[in-house]
């Protein structure tokens, strides 16, 4: 059976879940997630979802009288599609040239010193994440 494409939708979220969905949201969503990473400070408390079959990590986080919210998501999965076009495994270029046809704004392309290569647009607020082949690995959605 073919799973749906999940569509990346810059500064709304992806067609799996949207940006300030809540936790019962998400869990009527997309269900329970493999793993939770409770990320707990003085000043905020976050979650860390993890749903490693869908390729999907949730960023959560407490928000004043409303709980944990869906604020950040990265996705890893092979059956991601930005603009209609599936994109993982794609060039740095390619993926500049789809960014430059939806006008997504000025790239900032940097080299982690992990080795991945990040190539952003910070007026989606979208990294792409690439190996050292420079092929693209993982994508993560962030909401203003």
């Amino acid at each position: 059976m073919k799973t749906e494409k999940i569509k990346i939708l810059p500064m709304e979220g992806c067609s799996l879940i949207r940006f300030g969905a809540s936790e019962n949201d998400v869990i009527n969503a997309i269900g329970e997630p493999d793993e939770r990473e409770n990320i707990d400070d003085e000043d905020y408390n976050s979650e860390i979802w993890y749903y490693d079959d869908k390729g999907v990590t949730l960023f959560l986080d407490e928000m004043e009288d409303e709980g944990l919210l869906v604020s950040g998501i990265e996705l890893e999965d092979d059956n991601c599609e930005l603009e209609g076009v599936s994109i993982m495994g794609k060039s740095i270029d390619e993926i500049k040239k789809l960014a430059e046809k939806a006008k997504f704004g000025e790239a900032d392309v940097e080299k982690e010193e992990w080795g991945e290569f990040r190539l952003s647009y910070e007026d989606k607020l979208l990294d792409f994440y690439f190996d050292e082949s420079k092929k693209l690995i993982s994508v993560s959605l962030g909401m203003e």
